[in-house]
């Protein structure tokens, strides 16, 4: 791949840099080129700061390259990890876009161990005989260190992705760059590299870091926003990712399929509440179950020896358990259905640690499982999945979890159990491109589940397809504060903004603000009701108060200026991808609402979402196509009624 970066007529300024690195294929007289893309999307704005900027003093500059040259080397272990190798080629690789030096890479030798110029990645010998107190710390899987020492820039980290976490905080949060989406990378242009790092070491809070954005599966953003999401399948020679392989959730009818047991074994399945044998749950204390359950993941463990995480967990729906005696009995007993569910996780759990001792089995503490047994507690090898569902976000979806029922649950659960796993939930699943003012909600909450014992968190927002609301900002901004908590949301989503939008950045910046203000306002006029049970929650329609005619006309008026600001077309396709939501919005409210201008929002919703890949624009099956008939149609009766008027 080949990035080029056009001369700069300011040595100190920065440009941001599209980079596509998938290939395209150009056809020309019958011969198929394969083709590499990389352009110069323009300048970004003055007004961006560095928002991951580390804390600390910083050492004395080392002179990485000067004029485009450097004296340095990158060594890596004479046996170097895969880690290792992947590491030094990406910082090799960054910082040849950087500088235009390519600085070579090394396995450790006594010529390397005598230059003082190096820069060492991994557990190197001469990391070892530094004296750095540092190299002692126990970084665990995913932590990292940075130091220097003399000329020696010193990066190294935990088992797994610790060493690239390592240079990719050294890129992101020292130097200043970033990989906003898949495609559009910020990396200043700097012939002379005068690097000044910030002593440090730093082990993330949470083990799992899953934004559960479509966009964020995308493998090499992953690895580089340090989020470790099963769905971005990042190779286990690069450190890998939180596996479930396959066994994520709702896990019952993948132990034990009705197809298979349920006509010779009813009895393996729960007694619904008209006194009926049902196939949707298992009869999770009948020992046959347990034995049945022990034995399928023990098989699934087997062919997929990379699993960190196993769910044990009842299918999806509500006012679903087993009302048999044994079950009735333990969930009476212990004032929670949550019991004859933990007696088979806690059961399976102690059979597999036998073996295998670092997985984990995970369950969901889920509308009728949420509540905490009176006596029973989780085995140290199982980890509960708090649902924020109805006691949080399904009804206050702009309130932080804090202040919901879900507060005195997560306290109660941490209190018996110190690996807890939370499933959030951040976006208007009726609506996936609904306004959705809440990065301050899920910043609030983050803070809150690591408090209380978090090891995992997963914001869930719209994961079934492209052009979801402001997803590359919210996938962004969420990654950072999974990996550090303590950053600030609002600079997070500036740095975005004037990084990623060019000269339409401080438009963009004003409808951020401006929706910000919108919620405000309802917050205080309606008080906790104006998006309770009353407006659907979370899942609020698109007729609200809140999206009224003022707020979308000047959104309007705010994107029509931010597209006259884009100076390429790049930088005017991400701004007409930000528009969707207000398009949406009038769409969903018909043509007698929006007026004259319907036609138009219409097509140009149309051509932006192909383009963006959207095929759902609520949870369930792809609905554009269908929606887009009805606009259609509503449009064309509008017209032939008010053509006779």
């Amino acid at each position: 791949m080949n990035t080029q970066i056009s001369d700069n007529p300011d040595p100190g300024h920065t440009y941001s840099i599209r980079v596509v690195r998938k290939p395209f294929f150009l056809l020309h007289w019958g011969v198929i080129f394969l083709m590499a893309s990389s352009v110069v999307t323009g300048q970004e704005h003055k007004n961006w700061n560095n928002s991951l900027k580390p804390n600390g003093k910083a050492n004395s500059d080392l002179t990485i390259t000067e004029n485009g040259k450097s004296n340095y080397c990158i060594v890596i272990p004479e046996s170097p990890t895969t880690q290792d190798q992947k590491a030094a080629e990406e910082f090799q690789h960054w910082l040849q876009q950087m500088t235009g030096a390519t600085l070579p890479i090394e396995k450790e030798s006594r010529k390397t161990r005598a230059r003082s110029e190096i820069i060492s990645i991994g557990q190197t010998k001469s990391l070892k005989k530094s004296g750095l107190a540092a190299i002692k710390e126990d970084l665990k899987d995913e932590g990292y260190g940075i130091a220097v020492n003399g000329e020696k820039l010193y990066l190294w980290g935990g088992r797994t992705r610790g060493v690239i976490n390592a240079v990719f905080a050294l890129l992101e949060e020292d130097l200043g760059c970033r990989w906003y989406t898949d495609e559009h990378f910020r990396i200043p242009d700097l012939k002379t590299l005068k690097l000044a790092p910030v002593p440090r070491t730093y082990t993330p809070a949470l083990r799992l870091r899953d934004p559960l954005w479509h966009v964020a599966r995308d493998a090499d953003w992953s690895l580089r926003n340090r989020t470790n999401a099963p769905w971005a399948e990042v190779p286990e020679e690069w450190g890998g990712r939180v596996d479930y392989d396959g066994m994520f959730v709702h896990t019952f009818h993948t132990l034990i399929p009705p197809a298979e047991y349920f006509e010779q074994h009813p009895e393996y399945y729960e007694i619904d509440s008209t006194g009926v044998r049902n196939s949707h749950q298992l009869c999770t204390m009948h020992p046959e179950v347990v034995q049945l359950v022990k034995e399928k993941l023990r098989s699934i463990l087997e062919d997929n020896p990379h699993t960190e995480i196993i769910s044990v967990s009842k299918n999806d729906g509500t006012g679903e358990y087993c009302h048999c005696e044994r079950c009735s009995a333990i969930d009476d007993a212990e004032g929670s259905h949550m019991a004859s569910l933990l007696n088979l996780v806690n059961a399976v759990a102690e059979d597999i640690e036998k073996d295998y001792p670092e997985v984990l089995i995970s369950t969901l503490a889920y509308l009728e499982t949420v509540d905490v047994p009176r006596t029973m507690k989780p085995r140290k090898n199982v980890c509960i999945r708090l649902c924020n569902d109805y006691v949080g976000s399904w009804r206050r979806p702009f309130e932080p979890a804090e202040i919901c029922d879900f507060a005195p649950l997560l306290k109660n659960w941490s209190e018996v159990c110190d690996r807890m796993y939370i499933w959030d939930y951040v976006t208007n699943f009726s609506h996936y491109l609904a306004p959705m003012p809440n990065m301050d909600v899920i910043a609030d909450n983050i803070r809150f589940f690591v408090k209380y014992n978090a090891e995992g968190v997963m914001p869930q927002a719209s994961y079934q397809s492209r052009g979801s609301e402001r997803e590359w900002l919210r996938s962004w901004v969420t990654a950072k504060l999974l990996w550090d908590p303590s950053l600030d949301v609002f600079d997070l989503m500036d740095d975005f903004i004037y990084g990623h939008y060019g000269k339409a950045a401080p438009a963009i910046a004003e409808y951020n603000m401006l929706l910000r203000d919108q919620k405000k306002k309802f917050m205080v006029e309606l008080s906790e009701t104006w998006l309770n049970e009353h407006y659907n929650g979370i899942r609020y329609g698109m007729d609200h108060p809140f999206l009224s005619k003022e707020f979308l006309a000047k959104s309007t008026e705010i994107y029509d200026r931010a597209e006259a600001l884009a100076e390429n077309e790049q930088v005017l396709y991400r701004v007409q991808q930000d528009r969707l939501p207000v398009m949406y919005v009038k769409l969903m409210r018909g043509p007698e609402f929006v007026g004259e201008e319907y036609g138009n929002v219409l097509e140009q919703f149309e051509i932006i979402a192909r383009k963006t890949g959207v095929t759902h624009l609520r949870e369930g099956s792809p609905d554009l196509d269908e929606k887009l008939d009805l606009w259609h149609s509503q449009w064309a009766e509008y017209q032939k009624t008010h053509k006779n008027q």
